[in-house]
Protein backbone atom coordinates (compact mmCIF):
# COMPACT_ATOMS: atom_id res chain seq x y z
CA UNK A 1 0.00 0.00 0.00
CA UNK A 2 1.90 2.99 -0.99
CA UNK A 3 0.25 5.90 1.37
CA UNK A 4 1.68 9.66 1.19
CA UNK A 5 3.71 10.37 4.07
CA UNK A 6 1.26 12.67 5.92
CA UNK A 7 -1.46 9.45 5.80
CA UNK A 8 -0.21 7.83 8.39
CA UNK A 9 -1.52 10.54 10.98
CA UNK A 10 -4.72 11.47 10.51
CA UNK A 11 -4.31 14.77 12.54
CA UNK A 12 -1.23 16.14 9.99
CA UNK A 13 -3.44 14.38 7.33
CA UNK A 14 -6.61 16.71 8.16
CA UNK A 15 -4.34 19.78 8.13
CA UNK A 16 -2.57 19.43 5.38
CA UNK A 17 -6.53 18.50 3.37
CA UNK A 18 -7.42 22.28 4.77
CA UNK A 19 -4.65 23.73 3.21
CA UNK A 20 -4.51 22.20 -0.08
CA UNK A 21 -9.10 23.15 -0.32
CA UNK A 22 -7.53 26.50 0.42
CA UNK A 23 -7.13 29.67 -1.62
CA UNK A 24 -3.99 30.71 -2.49
CA UNK A 25 -3.53 33.27 -0.37
CA UNK A 26 -4.32 31.24 2.69
CA UNK A 27 -2.31 28.59 1.32
CA UNK A 28 0.95 31.30 1.22
CA UNK A 29 0.14 32.04 5.17
CA UNK A 30 -0.13 28.74 6.04
CA UNK A 31 3.24 27.73 4.34
CA UNK A 32 4.92 30.98 6.04
CA UNK A 33 3.04 29.70 9.51
CA UNK A 34 4.69 26.30 9.17
CA UNK A 35 8.14 27.60 8.09
CA UNK A 36 8.39 29.94 10.38
CA UNK A 37 6.89 27.21 13.72
CA UNK A 38 9.71 24.82 12.11
CA UNK A 39 12.26 27.17 11.93
CA UNK A 40 12.00 28.17 15.56
CA UNK A 41 12.13 24.51 16.23
CA UNK A 42 15.68 24.37 14.68
CA UNK A 43 14.26 22.16 12.09
CA UNK A 44 16.30 22.45 8.43
CA UNK A 45 15.57 20.84 4.96
CA UNK A 46 18.07 21.31 2.07
CA UNK A 47 16.55 24.00 -0.11
CA UNK A 48 15.20 22.53 -3.48
CA UNK A 49 15.42 18.87 -2.50
CA UNK A 50 12.08 17.51 -2.09
CA UNK A 51 11.08 13.49 -2.54
CA UNK A 52 9.63 12.07 -5.71
CA UNK A 53 6.19 13.25 -5.26
CA UNK A 54 6.70 16.86 -4.81
CA UNK A 55 9.75 16.63 -7.48
CA UNK A 56 6.70 16.47 -10.02
CA UNK A 57 4.88 19.37 -8.60
CA UNK A 58 7.44 21.58 -6.97
CA UNK A 59 6.79 24.01 -9.78
CA UNK A 60 3.29 24.68 -9.34
CA UNK A 61 4.16 26.91 -5.36
CA UNK A 62 7.49 26.58 -4.12
CA UNK A 63 7.25 27.77 -0.44
CA UNK A 64 3.89 25.60 0.26
CA UNK A 65 6.13 22.55 -0.99
CA UNK A 66 9.16 23.23 1.22
CA UNK A 67 6.94 24.06 3.76
CA UNK A 68 5.77 20.46 3.74
CA UNK A 69 8.73 19.04 3.46
CA UNK A 70 9.99 21.42 6.76
CA UNK A 71 6.27 19.67 8.38
CA UNK A 72 7.57 16.21 7.17
CA UNK A 73 11.10 16.39 8.89
CA UNK A 74 9.37 17.85 12.10
CA UNK A 75 9.63 15.14 15.05
CA UNK A 76 6.24 13.64 14.95
CA UNK A 77 4.59 14.87 18.09
CA UNK A 78 5.40 18.34 17.26
CA UNK A 79 4.36 18.00 13.77
CA UNK A 80 1.11 16.78 15.27
CA UNK A 81 0.99 19.65 17.42
CA UNK A 82 1.52 22.52 14.64
CA UNK A 83 -0.76 20.34 12.80
CA UNK A 84 -3.61 21.23 15.19
CA UNK A 85 -2.80 24.53 15.46
CA UNK A 86 -3.46 24.85 11.61
CA UNK A 87 -6.75 23.18 11.85
CA UNK A 88 -7.81 25.10 14.68
CA UNK A 89 -6.72 28.60 12.46
CA UNK A 90 -9.14 27.45 9.86
CA UNK A 91 -12.17 26.41 12.06
CA UNK A 92 -11.73 30.29 13.54
CA UNK A 93 -11.73 31.84 10.07
CA UNK A 94 -14.79 29.89 9.03
CA UNK A 95 -17.16 30.69 12.09
CA UNK A 96 -19.12 33.39 12.11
Amino acid sequence: MNKRWYDADSVISNAINFILNSSSEKKNLMADFIIKEAQNLGVEIEEGVFDCFWQRRQDEDKKYFAALEYLKAMEKEAGRELSFKIIALFKNTTQT
